[in-house]
């Protein structure tokens, strides 16, 4: 008979006061920066606990598990940062997916050896997944992107499945289409990076809750080598330790294709003065939190350098 789970296996659900004085106790959370009146409020109305507690992975904790310097002002500070920088790289992506449809219509367009439909076709014979979700259009109460499939359900065209399929399946069709026609792309290694700052930022993900370098993790080669080459004010090593950190990696190997593929120069323009805004701005509003956590330090200074880098090419 297999043991019965008991409540105590899980964290038991608290109260604001109870997570206020589980910070104080337990954590050893301090609030000096953010009183408790304050952080009662913050929790009761902004935000709740368990994603607030995400962005104290920089603090160094005792052997007791409490944390020795992170403070309450240290988690509201960096979830709001985070929030704005989630809608301000929501909006690169969007420009980002919008370009490469543009470019792979266009492609198809150019291209003899293409008549719009086969690819098509031979995409959705081996991603039954993603047919099935389109077939499904058919019975949708999705209203726009049903109005496509009805018009074009008999014979999908690449002008039109673009149009339907969400970003992960439709770079995974962008792949296919240069795969299928043989032809070179300089967009398609750099799609798991693209695409996991995407999903995190349209998913609501902590985004800015970890800055430590990870060993698992493989960095971008063609952007880590470029920045490596480029004498953009940094040393090496650094460059190195910040392109094993997801989230820096992920935000510079973006940085770096949307500059080549965003045919608009006043698309681009805007988006890297309202960036640079950001971290010249609301991002350091309150630095002197952060005057003795050289990890987050690391960070901004890696990843503004890196912006102005790619916002000048």
């Amino acid at each position: 008979m297999a043991k019965k789970e008991t409540k105590q296996t899980y964290g038991k659900k608290l109260t604001v006061p109870e997570i206020i004085a589980y910070c104080k106790e337990t954590l050893g959370i301090a609030f000096n920066l953010k009183s408790e009146e304050e952080a009662s409020v913050f929790l009761a109305k902004h935000n709740y606990f368990f994603r607030l507690k995400q962005y104290a992975e920089f603090g160094e904790k005792t052997k007791a598990g409490k944390y020795t310097n992170v403070d309450f002002g240290h988690l509201v500070e960096l979830s709001t940062i985070d929030m704005f920088f989630r809608k301000l790289i929501l909006k690169m992506t969007i420009d980002f997916e919008h370009y490469l449809k543009v470019k792979v219509i266009n492609d198809c367009q150019e291209n003899t050896a293409d008549d719009g439909y086969l690819v098509v076709q031979k995409f959705l014979e081996t991603h039954n997944r993603v047919k099935s979700t389109i077939e499904n259009y058919s019975t949708s109460s999705n209203f726009y992107n049903r109005q496509i499939f009805d018009n074009y359900k008999e014979c999908p065209s690449v002008w039109s499945i673009v149009e339907l399929l969400g970003f992960s399946d439709f770079i995974d069709f962008y792949a296919h289409y240069y795969e299928f026609f043989n032809l070179k792309c300089e967009y398609t290694p750099h799609f798991d990076s693209v695409r996991r700052l995407r999903n995190a930022a349209a998913h609501n993900a902590c985004m800015l809750s970890n800055f430590k370098s990870q060993n698992w993790f493989h960095p971008d080669i063609e952007t880590n080598f470029e920045l490596l080459g480029a004498n953009i004010g940094i040393g090496n090593g650094i460059i190195t330790t910040c392109m094993k950190i997801p989230v820096l990696n992920d935000f510079a190997v973006m940085l770096a294709n949307y500059t080549k593929l965003i045919s608009s120069p006043k698309v681009k323009e805007k988006t890297f003065e309202e960036m640079k805004a950001f971290f010249d701005g609301r991002m350091i509003l309150h630095k002197e939190y952060f005057e003795n956590i050289s990890e987050i330090k690391n960070a901004y200074t890696f990843a503004r350098i890196v912006l102005e880098f790619y916002s000048k090419k």
